[in-house]
């Protein structure tokens, strides 16, 4: 069975003038019964190119870690809030390039939404309202 998608989000950024660019995306998932991770999936272009991506990573608090060396990739979990049926975090992902472009954020947002057996029943509701505003569904 795989893991229950909670919410995704991307951050698009450029650095050196347009030169470089990345793309992330990160899916918080439930990973079982109130357990919670993060899969992630990156993609860049510029003087290197590439594609990374991975998880599923647990998360169960704040935090704050280098996950990866050379470059170095700092990572911060913040504002985490779990209640019995929504989770919330801020992810900010800095990456420290090489010179000359230095210190970058490539991922800066909020991942949040509703789990266990209500986050089905709010997907169905969001599929029936956007089917009905857009004359599908009868």
């Amino acid at each position: 069975m795989g893991n229950t998608v909670i919410d995704s989000k991307t951050d698009k950024h450029s650095f050196a003038f347009g030169a470089e660019k990345v793309s992330t995306t990160l899916t918080l998932v439930e990973t079982a019964p109130g357990d919670f991770a993060i899969n992630y999936d990156a993609k860049y272009s510029g003087v290197k190119s590439g594609h990374v991506q991975g998880g599923p990573i647990a998360v169960s608090g704040n935090i704050s870690k280098k996950v990866h060396s050379n470059p170095d990739v700092d990572v911060t979990v913040s504002k985490y809030s779990k209640t019995s049926s929504k989770i919330s975090m801020h992810v900010k992902i800095v990456v420290h390039a090489p010179f000359p472009i230095g210190k970058v954020t490539i991922f800066d947002k909020t991942l949040d939404g509703k789990y266990g057996h209500n986050a089905l029943q709010t997907i169905v509701d969001h599929m029936t309202t956007t089917a009905k505003a857009s004359g599908t569904y009868n």
